[in-house]
């Protein structure tokens, strides 16, 4: 069982934007990710000017992290939960210049069209992204952020969507998301989940 004795969760604010972007980098520095977004001071600006249009236009877009009572002003970990994600449009920003526009486009356009054909006609969340600063992980923060989205989701009656990394199936899993079986156009690396609302008292 994880200790979350000295973990807690608030929304995040504009301030918190740059150490985002750096649990985002932690948590993703793969390759195939740095080949998406190459980890340059430019396309980390782009990274935090998302997410600011994101903080002052997008009121139903939550972003939330998780912060420790031991390490002061330490951002563990962090999620987007997308409370209304058929308003959102554009997801991202213009692609940066040192981005792979084209694999980027290929990727995250392909999830988009999944979740929209998967979900068409449902009001639903999208958990959009979550984040572990991979130096806090097994500490149950990214636990505490699923949490978080699932019991409003529970109180409201509203199914839950996420494309999943390989290695978070697991974790969505605890939660009650089921894994969308008989796809074949599934963009790489990415795994469709769905959970539908458990009733509550």
């Amino acid at each position: 069982m994880a200790n979350w004795s000295t973990l807690s969760i608030c929304e995040v604010a504009l301030d918190d934007i740059p150490q985002i972007t750096e649990v985002w980098y932690r948590a993703f520095s793969t390759p195939h990710n740095l080949e998406l977004f190459p980890d340059t001071p430019a396309v980390r600006s782009w990274w935090n000017k998302n997410i600011s249009y994101d903080l002052v236009n997008r009121p139903y877009q939550k972003y939330i992290k998780v912060v420790d009572a031991a390490c002061p002003g330490e951002i563990i970990a962090y999620a987007k939960w997308d409370l209304q994600p058929d308003e959102c449009g554009e997801r991202f920003l213009p692609w940066h210049p040192e981005s792979n526009a084209e694999l980027c486009a290929q990727l995250f356009g392909g999830i988009e069209l999944q979740r929209k054909s998967l979900m068409r006609g449902c009001r639903h969340f999208y958990l959009d992204m979550l984040a572990t600063n991979p130096e806090h992980g097994r500490r149950g923060a990214a636990s505490l952020l699923v949490h978080w989205g699932c019991d409003i989701a529970d109180r409201n009656g509203i199914t839950i969507y996420v494309s999943s990394s390989d290695q978070a199936v697991g974790l969505y899993q605890k939660f009650g998301f089921k894994l969308v079986e008989g796809l074949d156009d599934i963009p790489e690396g990415s795994t469709p989940m769905i959970r539908e609302p458990c009733l509550t008292d």
